[in-house]
């Protein structure tokens, strides 16, 4: 998380101090522009005055030392210089030195032909700036701003200063900022390395409603999940050793006792019932584990044909009836003498139907009949397995289909691995149909599942 932190705040200092560098730029030529438009004011104003006192002079008939006094004081100012020609190119009007290569010649030819010339460059090494226009009568005026160099130097002082102060200021925030920024995703980092460990009591602290705040929503709904697959795990783990241990410590308790002819030939044959009950019990068990685990990777595929369902369902009442005997319970197909074709994989709707009817035998009460209705609705048979247990509560009804969900948790108190419903589910969802279930607590209606398979074309209502 440190790499994402230092580029966040290399980022944010590499941007501001780009468009510092704009900013100071743009400001800077700014400046020119303006200082070049005082100037020409200036220059301006300075003819203007001069121009005045030329016109008075002549009117008045001055001297030309009179004239030199009243226009010295415009000639020589703090930020600059103002010289007087004759058309010849000698000075006028002053004593003050002169250096001839101050001012290029070329600049007094084109003002003595009329032109307004502005040149800016180094003069004795020091930036200035030139303007220089003929005046009144015949005299060239050429104004010189010296020392330009002082007046840049400042400004770039107060903006390299404010750069700095500006940086240094933008880089605490900055920094801070990255840091609250990258923060949650430390937090992740930590977290993760947490879950990696079997720790899922952590979560991340969410504080904005940012992208940010909207994966450390995800992450803690991922650290949810996780947890919840863990308990589930540990459960399913649990529930299967004791399922497995159960039957296999009965076999091995009635072996060892027909090792041992402490059980008397008489009574061996329906120990060994017994061990096959458990044996079967075992192998269902494992079957339906493995069943799970092919329909949760995609590895079943479907075999659709036509066959006759209500046939399907007399088999399977017929290999239900030990369990169905143990309870004194039947199971009543509605109606038992149609036959209705459906198109579907015959084995895996079996797999469902014997699940769907083994948790309806396991809930109901001795004595209660199981019923299983066909209704034919247009172009599909809608099929209801019901029974008249104990019923699901309400808030139960939503985790049935969730696999290894103990069905004592969800329906009594029977025990089980909780992943017979789970492959009902996985079946419908492949045939592409959707099961129901309806239940009430304590009424007596017990539980109805419902769902649909289409009918053979000859064997839809009306044909």
């Amino acid at each position: 998380m440190n790499k994402i932190f230092y580029k966040l705040f290399f980022i944010y200092a590499l941007i501001i101090t780009s468009l510092f560098i704009i900013f100071g730029l743009i400001f800077l030529y700014l400046f020119h522009v303006d200082l070049y438009e005082d100037f020409e004011e200036t220059y301006i104003h300075q003819q203007q005055q001069i121009t005045k006192v030329l016109t008075a002079s002549e009117a008045f008939g001055w001297s030309k030392e009179e004239t030199k006094t009243a226009l010295e004081p415009m000639l020589d100012e703090k930020d600059f210089h103002v010289f007087l020609f004759d058309t010849d190119g000698n000075r006028i009007f002053t004593d003050v030195p002169f250096n001839k290569g101050e001012i290029e010649n070329a600049i007094l030819e084109k003002a003595k032909s009329g032109e307004y010339v502005a040149k800016g460059g180094r003069t004795n090494g020091s930036l200035s700036y030139m303007i220089a226009s003929p005046i009144e009568g015949e005299v060239i005026m050429v104004m010189i701003f010296h020392d330009l160099s002082h007046a840049y130097q400042q400004v770039l002082y107060m903006i390299l200063l404010t750069f700095a102060i500006t940086i240094a200021i933008a880089g605490i925030i900055i920094w801070f900022l990255s840091a609250k920024l990258t923060a949650p995703l430390r937090d992740m980092n930590e977290i993760a390395l947490r879950f990696a460990k079997g720790d899922f009591s952590q979560s991340v602290q969410i504080s904005s409603k940012d992208e940010i705040g909207q994966l450390g929503e995800s992450f803690n709904h991922m650290a949810a999940e996780l947890n919840s697959l863990e308990e589930t795990r540990k459960d399913f783990i649990a529930n299967v050793s004791h399922d497995l241990r159960t039957p296999l410590t009965s076999i091995k308790g009635f072996l060892i006792a027909l090792l041992d002819d402490t059980i008397p030939a008489a009574q061996r044959k329906e120990f060994y019932l017994l061990m096959k009950d458990e044996t079967e019990r075992v192998i269902k068990l494992v079957n339906d584990t493995l069943d799970m685990s092919q329909l949760e990777a995609g590895q079943v595929t479907l075999k659709p044909s036509s066959y006759n369902l209500t046939k399907q369902l007399q088999l399977i009442a017929v290999k239900l009836e030990p369990l169905l005997a143990n309870k004194k319970l039947d199971i009543k197909l509605i109606p038992d003498n149609e036959e209705i074709i459906v198109v579907a994989d015959r084995d895996r709707i079996e797999q469902a139907l014997i699940n769907l009817l083994q948790n309806a035998i396991q809930v109901s009460p001795n004595h209660q009949d199981i019923q299983v209705f066909l209704e034919k609705q247009g172009e599909e048979v809608v099929v209801k397995v019901v029974d008249h247990g104990e019923g699901i509560r309400e808030e139960n009804l939503a985790h049935i289909w969730e696999r290894f969900y103990k069905t004592d948790k969800a329906r009594s108190s029977k025990t089980g691995v909780g992943i017979g419903l789970s492959i009902v589910k996985s079946i419908m969802d492949l045939h592409g149909t959707t099961i129901h279930v309806e239940s009430k607590v304590g009424e007596g209606t017990g539980t109805v599942f419902r769902f649909a398979l289409p009918l053979m074309e000859t064997n839809r209502k009306g044909v």
